[in-house]
């Protein structure tokens, strides 16, 4: 009787976990969207969107710092479009005429690339907690199996976006997690056996 009452919890605990899924897939798709939509506004902009920039440098409206007062915002670093060099000569001076132009249509695609790779990640996730409320046991190989893909797809993209070493704690991380999953699997076909 007990554990009816843990896995009616878990699964309770799922159906609102599967709801936050829900909502951050949707913020994580109308930011991919707007994203997009922003990088393909700036880039055919181009000279203007470089004129209105400066416009706001000199003015002192805009900073080129990525800070908010003393925190920083986004910690992306593309490189500085002005060290590129190209030999083709005509894209040398779109480089050269719209700095910005390129710079932060190259941050805005960034982000809607990022975006939809969130997007996906939240789908898979929300899949993992509908296969937990659907099931009448928690832990099963599909759940695990989700799970553990879940968790080594988002430790390489840490490896790619933060570092190595999270990268390694998210690895360890996801060999703890998968443990423990396949224990309380073991568990559970040991209690379904003595009854």
């Amino acid at each position: 009787m007990e554990e009816n009452v843990k896995i009616a919890k878990i699964k309770k605990s799922s159906a609102v976990g599967k709801k936050i899924c829900v909502i951050l897939t949707i913020i994580a798709i109308i930011g991919c969207v707007c994203s997009a939509v922003a990088s393909i506004a700036i880039f055919s902009m181009g000279k203007e969107f470089d004129k209105e920039v400066q416009k706001g440098i000199e003015a002192g409206v805009i900073s080129e710092d990525n800070e908010f007062g003393s925190v920083k915002m986004i910690n992306i670093n593309v490189g500085s479009v002005k060290k590129v060099h190209s030999d083709i000569p005509s894209l040398q001076k779109i480089l050269d005429e719209q700095p910005y132009a390129i710079t932060y249509g190259f941050y805005c695609f960034i982000m809607s690339v990022a975006c939809a790779v969130v997007t996906v990640m939240l789908k898979f996730v929300g899949s993992v907690f509908d296969l937990i409320i659907k099931e009448d046991t928690p832990f099963n190989d599909k759940v695990i199996k989700r799970v553990v893909i879940v968790m080594i797809v988002l430790s390489a993209v840490m490896l790619f976006t933060m570092s190595a070493g999270f990268a390694a704690l998210g690895g360890i991380t996801t060999w703890v997690v998968y443990t423990i999953m396949d224990y309380g699997k073991t568990l559970q076909i040991q209690s379904d056996e003595t009854l």
